[in-house]
């Protein structure tokens, strides 16, 4: 379609000249025919007619920059028409990057060992701690005591001074002996003994596995005080029931800070004695003698042995 439209201006020129020719030499002349357009748009050349064709332009190559763009600013000398406009595209593919690895996966490195620590317990309506408020020291020292421990409980204060220091000493010159109840937990122990010493009043014990402990009055009353508040326990551990379940359920604290059972109830025997600061009680389903000096909290210790 382009060379068509050349063509046809070349062959208006040509005429053009010829009228004017014809009109400055005052002659009438036939107009030759020259070029016989068909519909079909095909050229047919005369004999002795010399045709002058359009030479296509050369192609002007658009360079690529940071920001491409096909055509130059409006105006300028070098703006090309829309259809002479021809890009110039690489010849050669665009290197590919190479592909990343993965480095090694990051090591986390706990910053410190998280240890448990203490929440004092106070105790709910109906409970009373006993021993919970360190005790006075009497006049006589551990060297001086009026009496002295026999057998195993004996034998643990006289040979730890730490022991004697943080006890005092003995209430009495004999143990007291009774019936035990043993239960441990996630975060600790729960025991019940039949008697403080020579006051028949039974207590039970609640040791935290951050060396406090807890000891309040039993005031379970069977048939009149629920055995269970029936709470489902997750896989592998127990809701603790009757004295050791009131405990952990009422007293604010105790079941956060001691976790679910880890196993039933188990029963035994038990030694105990008192001393100026704190007890000794022996309970034979864990084979140990805690140590259980009278704080707020009070703190325990345990030695293998009996009394």
């Amino acid at each position: 379609m382009r060379n068509r439209g050349r063509i046809r201006n070349t062959v208006i020129i040509l005429l053009v000249g010829l009228l004017v020719s014809a009109c400055k030499s005052g002659e009438e002349k036939p107009l030759p025919t020259l070029l016989k357009l068909p519909e079909d748009g095909t050229v047919t050349p005369l004999p002795n007619v010399i045709f002058i064709t359009a030479t296509p332009e050369t192609p002007i190559p658009i360079v690529a920059t940071e920001t491409p763009s096909l055509m130059p600013e409006p105006g300028t000398a070098a703006a090309p028409t829309p259809t002479d406009v021809v890009a110039v595209l690489p010849t050669q593919p665009a290197t590919r990057t190479a592909t990343p690895t993965q480095g090694p996966p990051a090591t986390l490195t706990p910053s410190f060992t998280p240890t448990e620590t203490d929440t004092p317990v106070t105790p709910g309506a109906g409970f009373s701690i006993v021993g919970a408020v360190p005790g006075e020291a009497g006049s006589a020292s551990v060297s001086g005591c009026a009496t002295m421990p026999s057998g195993g409980f004996g034998n643990l204060f006289q040979s730890d001074p730490n022991i004697q220091a943080g006890l005092g000493c003995p209430l009495s010159g004999a143990a007291t002996s009774g019936s035990s109840a043993y239960q441990p937990f996630d975060n600790g122990v729960m025991f019940w003994v039949s008697s403080l010493g020579s006051q028949p009043q039974p207590v039970i014990y609640v040791l935290y596995n951050n060396g406090t402990y807890q000891r309040y009055n039993d005031t379970f009353v069977d048939g009149v005080d629920p055995s269970s508040s029936g709470a489902i326990a997750p896989e592998g551990r127990l809701e603790p029931v009757r004295g050791f379940g009131k405990v952990w359920r009422d007293i604010p604290g105790v079941r956060d800070a001691l976790g679910w059972a880890t196993s039933g109830e188990s029963g035994g025997s038990m030694q105990i004695q008192l001393f100026e600061r704190g007890e000794m009680v022996y309970v034979s389903q864990s084979g140990q003698t805690y140590i259980l000096l009278t704080g707020a909290p009070g703190t325990w210790s345990a030695r293998a042995g009996g009394y």
